[in-house]
């Protein structure tokens, strides 16, 4: 029986092999998971070139956003823009938001997985006009409790900031509905158009999406205060709703994205991929030292800053 012999070349090439193989499986990896910076290059690079895109740049705001930086660049000299995001327009659009004036839609916080099966679900609890939490099937539709968590900071960051809200309309699946209570803490009206596309029949959703786009257009929404529609991921993309879109279509779980209604049209002008770094947006913090009184004991004065 012969024995098998590794010599120095194919161990050469079995290590870069391997090195190939892990560098494919990493960006795999970071692409679905969306880590800096591969989110980026999946947004910017990727995406465009699977899917026409149909974003159109808007150079009257994009004035107005290098004119906001020009003010404060004069102050700060030292502006730290590390993080792979677009700082300039994130700050923007998150101190617009404090003036009011804009609709705001929620992509709904965490859910179970169960995309086998959700369509199906959402359907059935929308049609038999059901609250899924009274069913052993709620898991499929409804908030985790991290998701609940989450959301609930959403709310923080806006009472934090000031942010006005002059009404909360949700979509009536279970974890739209317990988005806008657990971050708004109240539910003023439900729109079953506010469903994600994929909950309604393909012959039915022109119906919705007109429907939907009548109630943002008829709305009569004062300048200092904000519009929130607590909805799904595939709501924006309902034909003919929207005008015209500034940013690509897309969110995570907790994002949402800034609508404009300018006369007759509706223009989707940014989005919050999703809620971490808007909610990090809303708190403004300075250096701070404590000096903690007993330090064997950190309980004594030190659980926190």
């Amino acid at each position: 029986m012969k024995k098998f012999k590794l010599n120095k070349i194919d161990l050469k090439k079995l290590v870069i092999l391997n090195i190939i193989l892990t560098i494919f499986l990493g960006s795999a990896l970071g692409l679905q998971l969306r880590i800096p910076p591969f989110d980026i290059f999946k947004d910017n690079v990727l995406k465009p070139l699977f899917k026409p895109s149909s974003v159109k740049k808007d150079k009257e705001m994009e004035m107005r956003i290098d004119n906001f930086w020009k003010d404060i660049e004069k102050k700060n000299y030292n502006i730290d823009y590390y993080g792979g995001i677009d700082w300039k327009k994130y700050i923007f659009w998150a101190e617009e938001i404090k003036k009011g004036g804009y609709i705001l839609l929620f992509r709904h916080g965490e859910r179970e997985k169960w995309g086998e099966a959700l369509g199906g679900f959402d359907a059935y609890e929308l049609y038999n006009k059901l609250d899924a939490r009274d069913y052993k099937w709620y898991r499929a539709v409804c908030l985790t409790d991290r998701g609940i968590e989450t959301v609930k900071n959403t709310g923080r960051a806006f009472k934090h900031a000031g942010i006005k809200v002059q009404k909360v309309i949700s979509s009536p699946s279970c974890r739209a509905r317990e988005t806008a209570y657990y971050s708004f803490g109240r539910i003023d009206e439900i729109h079953s158009a506010l469903l994600h596309k994929t909950g309604v029949h393909p012959l039915d959703r022109d119906k919705f999406a007109k429907d939907l786009r009548s109630t943002i257009l008829s709305f009569n929404l004062d300048s200092d205060k904000n519009l929130v529609l607590s909805a799904h991921n595939s709501v924006i993309d309902y034909k003919g709703l929207i005008d015209e879109f500034n940013v690509p279509i897309g969110l995570e779980e907790t994002g949402f994205y800034i609508i404009e209604k300018v006369g007759n049209k509706l223009i989707t002008r940014f989005s919050f991929y999703k809620s971490s770094e808007f909610n990090m947006l809303m708190y403004r913090l300075t250096p701070q030292k404590k000096i903690c009184p007993n330090p064997s004991n950190p309980n004594i004065g030190c659980k926190s800053m």
